[in-house]
């Protein structure tokens, strides 16, 4: 089974089973099986998620699809193999830890000759920017204090860091962090072009680099804060953007086409400097969020490859269709629900969000979603852990406090219910993906057994859930339904979805002993330590009826077998993760 470790930066998926699915374009194999060169070749992949961002890194851009875009159009330091191995890209520099004292120095250089798709250096003020961005360093403390950049991820484990020091050949930048910390090695990494970040700012690049170098942190600076805003707003569309300099990247592929809430069309990169050149010259993703579409389209023959929501139904389907490799396996995603606890909402009374989690009825949901494909499927009774790490999982649940929300006997479940609601019938608005079947049926199922309790349901279900997560913090729904994707490596998720203050904290909770967790977890490499402070918060997030998991989800990938150099795996970018690999057999 595969181990899960929660990674440093998750991503928001609509389905059950993966972050992304996919298809292909119509004849795409066949058309180009011929062809001695990549300019015939074009593989097609559905997302169930529409694009809404071409920076992934910001709370609202943090979602599978644009995730997806984002490794293919944009490498930098490392990448996640399909066995959660960090592997260096040479190819675009080179980065070491060395023991500093009690603490850890880190070095990075990007190498010389590295540049945009525009032929723009990537240099000095990306390396700034980006170490802007994911620190936190110019966000100031407290109720008043100023935030600038809005990073998807955890920000404590870089941010422990001294401010860097730059390297005289503009291509390096320096480390010192002040003691140990378990994730340096995924803590840092390039995105978004600084150029045209400073273009959106309405300044040159020197300016951006000389205001990321000079301003103070928490403080207000007006040109920091225009290129904040350019860096958290700046790259998001739905559409194809009039300014074209939004599509810069450096990874094999390049966007060349979005068609709103249909596809993004990438094609390769002719100035990519990776060690691997594209050989399939175009990638088409298409929403499809229908998995009965996909399985569908691959039977009729128009596809490449698919990834649907996993379900008996279409396990079985595909594994019957003739020249397609399928492949299951234990997911690195879980579904859960979140309670909202900002003010003003029916959960902020720990009473109505304890009466709540007791309706849920996750061993039905279980049974009639996950059952018929995995036998063994079983409740998940961890926030922190899923079920294929055996060891983990099994030292949490014993004192994590899960079994106060027992789920095989729902009778007893909605009387204790009652009891603490005391004649209470709160209205729950809860959102979730209505075009997931997965996340219908959980709702329907929800709602029905809620209501038994007294609870009032509105649907706030849409298909731009993953935009609408973020206003929960303003107290537009009560209560969410969906799932994180993992990279598989790295310890920072504690931090970034359940800290105070937290960029993906969308539920407003708070608790001391588990900022203090997140906080320690970053800075030692004592992996026994590690466990223990996420053993801890896992017992305070079901002791503060945070909200519940309700199961692991299983993987499920089938491609044509023209295709060859895919290697599916759980998590993140599960099948293109390794595209300028692919290839289209003769």
């Amino acid at each position: 089974m595969v181990k899960s470790r929660i990674s440093s930066v998750l991503s928001l998926t609509a389905i059950a089973a993966l972050g992304l699915t996919a298809c292909a374009s119509n004849g795409s194999s066949n058309n180009s099986s011929g062809s001695s060169d990549n300019k015939d070749k074009s593989v097609s992949v559905a997302l169930t998620n529409v694009f809404s961002s071409l920076n992934t890194d910001t709370a609202s851009g943090n979602s599978d699809t644009n995730g997806i875009i984002a490794q293919l159009t944009t490498r930098g330091f490392y990448t996640i193999t399909d066995t959660f191995d960090v592997r260096h890209n040479d190819w675009f520099g080179s980065y070491n830890m060395t023991e500093d004292g009690d603490g850890i120095k880190v070095d990075y250089k990007v190498n010389e000759g590295q540049k945009w798709s525009d032929g723009n250096d990537i240099d000095k003020a990306d390396l700034l920017l980006a170490w802007a961005a994911e620190s936190g360093y110019f966000n100031g403390e407290g109720e008043n204090g100023v935030s600038y950049f809005d990073f998807a991820g955890e920000t404590q484990g870089l941010g422990q860091a001294s401010k860097p020091t730059l390297g005289e050949d503009g291509r390096s930048i320096t480390f010192n962090y002040p003691q140990q910390f378990a994730d340096w090695e995924i803590a840092y990494n390039i995105s978004v072009p600084a150029h045209v970040v400073a273009q959106q700012a309405g300044m040159d690049e020197a300016k951006l680099a000389e205001t990321l170098e000079n301003a103070e942190p928490g403080k207000e600076n007006s040109d920091l804060r225009k290129i904040a805003e350019a860096w958290n707003t700046g790259f998001d569309t739905t559409t194809k953007p009039s300014d074209e300099s939004l599509l810069v990247g450096n990874g094999p592929y390049k966007v060349t086409d979005i068609v709103e809430n249909q596809s993004v069309t990438l094609t390769a990169n002719e100035n990519y400097q990776g060690d691997n050149k594209p050989k399939v010259n175009e990638i088409v993703f298409k929403t499809m969020a229908d998995p009965s579409a996909q399985v569908q389209a691959i039977q009729n023959g128009d596809v490449d490859m698919v990834a649907p929501q996993a379900s008996i139904d279409t396990v079985s389907q595909l594994q019957g269709v003739d020249g397609v490799t399928t492949k299951t396996q234990p997911d690195q995603s879980y579904d859960h629900v979140d309670l909202n606890m900002v003010e003003g909402s029916p959960f902020a009374d720990e009473n109505v969000r304890k009466a709540f989690l007791l309706t849920i009825p996750r061993q039905d949901i279980v049974n009639k979603l996950i059952k018929p494909m995995e036998s063994d499927a079983s409740v998940l009774n961890s926030q922190l852990y899923v079920l294929s790490d055996k060891e983990n999982y099994d030292k949490s649940v014993e004192n994590n406090n899960s079994s106060e929300y027992p789920s095989d006997n729902m009778d007893e479940n909605i009387s204790k219910a009652k009891e603490l609601l005391g004649g209470k019938t709160p209205t729950v608005r809860i959102l979730y993906n209505n075009k997931n079947a997965n996340r219908v049926n959980s709702y329907q199922m929800i709602k029905e057994s809620a209501e038994k309790a007294g609870f009032k349901v509105e649907d706030k279900g849409t298909e731009d859930w993953s935009e609408q997560l973020p206003t929960g913090k303003d107290g537009a729904y009560d209560a969410s339904i969906f799932g994180w994707v993992s990279s598989g490596v790295g310890n920072s998720a504690l931090g970034q979805i359940f800290k105070t203050g937290a960029s993906s904290n969308f539920t407003s909770y708070s608790n001391a002993t588990v900022d203090a967790a997140a906080d320690d977890i970053m800075k030692t490499t004592d992996q026994s330590k590690i466990e223990q402070l996420k053993q801890s918060a896992d017992a305070e997030l079901f002791k503060d009826a945070y909200g519940l998991p309700l199961f692991q989800s299983v993987a499920v990938a089938s491609y044509n077998d023209a295709i060859t150099g895919v290697k599916p795996k759980p998590g993140q970018q599960p099948l293109t993760w390794n595209a300028e690999e692919w290839d289209i057999a003769s």
